[in-house]
């Protein structure tokens, strides 16, 4: 119950010998070179490779907008800078002396939304500009999936029905999988009938883009909210809160459908930093094992559905989702895991 402690205890017990720690403490130089290396039983000697990053720059296509110019535009940037972020502080908005008494549940969850506060909101909107850093897609989901959050909020508050309140606490912060969207909302199933917008190879965003269609969708959530998840969420009276907090939510609101309407739908034939990436798989590196970093599962997911739509079968992801993550490094990596696997079965390119 308290992260905190959990991880002061875990300091204490938790070998981590990092690369740094070894050559620091246990390397012999090699006076011939200077080299480091650290010596086995056997007298064969390992030694240390010298990495160095090197950045790889992105162009334009010609003749072609460039969506990321579009998305680092200062109105977008300042646009999110602006952002009110109510539904991460909403203790803020507590309607206090209400002639309406919260209900013991009620008083429970107001009291620990009274705990995010401004802790919360900066975590929130940090998340969206790593999400930005991280690829076009995961930050065009991310406005989404906040935009229709809001908007199912305001539906409740509009037909003044119960609210209902998320996991994204104060304590939530210490706890959540770094790989996974606080704005995730229940996508992957249908609505009331409607097909099911989740994300796949081929579509890479819910495709809503006016208030009307906004709403449209966050009626048939709410309604999936309140019948089949309703145990997944604390439930809020609106008049227990003041005007202050639909009013914050609409100005976000009209902000983010600004930034949604200019990004527009997203190509990936026009993303320059997925064709750059392709390019160094094909033509810098085509024959060597190459292993991808990124923060986000969405980013990760975004690439493998890419790379192997344009014919790249020896590409595979792996996240905090993934069934088997360790027998997909040995399949990437046999050799140095002493697995046995025949070349159809070896991943060239780990996500």
């Amino acid at each position: 119950d308290h992260p905190d402690d959990w991880r002061d205890l875990m300091r204490l017990y938790l070998v981590r010998r990092t690369r740094t720690f070894i050559r620091e403490n246990y390397a012999s130089v090699d006076p011939e070179d200077g080299r480091e290396y650290i010596a086995f039983e056997s007298g064969e000697r390992f030694y240390f490779p010298t990495r160095q990053p090197h950045t790889v720059r992105i162009q334009s296509e010609p003749g072609q907008v460039d969506p990321y110019a579009l998305l680092y535009e200062p109105g977008i940037v300042n646009t999110i800078n602006a952002l009110q972020l109510p539904r991460y502080g909403m203790g803020n908005y507590e309607a206090r002396g209400s002639r309406h008494a919260p209900t013991p549940n009620e008083a429970e969850t107001l009291r620990r939304l009274s705990r995010g506060g401004k802790r919360l909101v900066g975590f929130s909107r940090t998340q969206l500009f790593k999400r930005l850093e991280s690829g076009g897609v995961a930050f065009i989901q991310s406005v989404e999936r906040h935009l229709l959050r809001n908007f199912v909020v305001l539906h409740a508050i509009d037909n003044d029905l119960p609210i209902p309140v998320g996991t994204q606490t104060a304590e939530s912060l210490d706890v959540q999988a770094g790989d996974q969207d606080v704005e995730e909302v229940l996508l992957d199933e249908d609505v009331d009938g409607q097909a099911p917008t989740k994300p796949d190879e081929t579509r890479w965003s819910l495709g809503l883009r006016s208030e009307e269609e906004f709403r449209d969708r966050a009626d048939g959530v709410y309604r999936s909210y309140s019948k089949k998840r309703r145990r997944q969420f604390r439930w809020v009276r609106p008049e227990l809160f003041v005007p202050g907090l639909a009013d914050d939510l609409r100005t976000d609101c009209k902000g983010l459908l600004q930034v949604v309407r200019q990004c527009g739908q997203w190509e990936s034939t026009k993303d320059s930093k997925l064709n750059r990436l392709e390019e160094l798989l094909v033509s810098d590196h085509p024959n060597e094992k190459i292993l991808i970093f990124t923060q986000y599962a969405d980013t990760a997911a975004y690439l493998e559905g890419e790379l192997r739509k344009r014919g790249h079968n020896d590409v595979l992801k792996v996240t905090g989702a993934s069934e088997h993550p360790t027998e997909l490094a040995w399949r990437f990596s046999p050799i140095s895991n002493r697995k046995d696997y025949p070349p159809e079965k070896q991943i060239r390119v780990l996500i």
